[in-house]
């Protein structure tokens, strides 16, 4: 991978700022800035990461983030580690992270998600009514905030702020994580990737369809929304150094002391 091209969030000073230093180490290192690139290097947060997702994933262009925001769950790589990042690919010593993504249709209309595609209620305070079935099979009818439909890469997001479990991102499977369900029986599930899931929005409320925080669309009431893998990946860059438990730990302090 010789050819890149740098992605930045434009509403971000800092990220304006370190564009002409980035660019210098790219150059610096024998790559070259190009339209078509073989990978793209992603400055910003996890939201510049998810935007960037959208645009290259049906290419299947692999992504590096580089973080410059808060959390950085998907860009985990520093802008002071991007020149060894660049010698290590340059060594071949890095590994491509397929994560899959997850689809919600209705209208004739798809939202695409690398984290999660939300349903949620249209005014705070106002819970919506939903029914779910999955595979054809009713599952249950609930008011709520609304609910999450989460990939594994999602599953540290917003769906674990709720209360879902954390997947591995190489598990093939689907999160159901209601949000705030106003019966105790409704409780987060993990679903088979293979699993589609119906979501009819009830008489009840009022609902919005939320894909990664990103993009959104109303949904009227009494409208089906179809939920299920997408069929292209997201591709990501990662060096040989940085693992999923690792990033759980760093990021989350997750475990607690090694030596308990």
């Amino acid at each position: 991978m010789k050819k890149t091209t740098i992605v930045i969030n434009a509403h971000k000073p800092t990220a304006k700022k370190l564009l002409p230093d980035a660019t210098r180490i790219l150059l610096d290192h024998g790559f070259t800035v190009s339209r078509k690139p073989d990978f793209v290097i992603v400055i910003g947060g996890d939201g510049t990461m998810l935007n960037a997702a959208q645009v290259y994933c049906r290419k299947e262009i692999p992504i590096l983030g580089i973080n410059i925001g808060g959390l950085g769950f998907l860009t985990d790589v520093t802008l002071h580690e991007l020149p060894m990042i660049l010698d290590q690919i340059k060594q071949g010593r890095y590994a491509i992270e397929k994560r899959m993504m997850v689809q919600a249709t209705f209208n004739r209309s798809s939202l695409y998600a690398l984290n999660d595609i939300s349903i949620v209620t249209k005014i705070p305070g106002r819970a919506v009514e939903l029914s779910a079935t999955i595979n054809k099979e009713h599952l249950y009818r609930f008011l709520a905030d609304g609910i999450i439909i989460a990939t594994p890469t999602g599953s540290t997001a917003y769906s674990l702020a709720t209360g879902g479990p954390i997947l591995i991102p190489s598990t093939e499977g689907l999160i159901i994580t209601p949000i705030a369900p106003h019966t105790l029986s409704v409780r987060p599930m993990v679903l088979p990737a293979t699993s589609v899931i119906k979501l009819k929005v009830g008489q009840k409320g009022k609902a919005i369809l939320v894909a990664d925080g990103q993009h959104s669309k109303m949904i009227p009431n009494g409208r089906t929304v179809i939920f299920k893998r997408a069929h292209h990946k997201v591709c990501l860059v990662k060096p040989h150094r940085i693992t999923f438990i690792g990033t759980l730990r760093e990021k989350m302090k997750w475990g607690g002391r090694e030596d308990a």
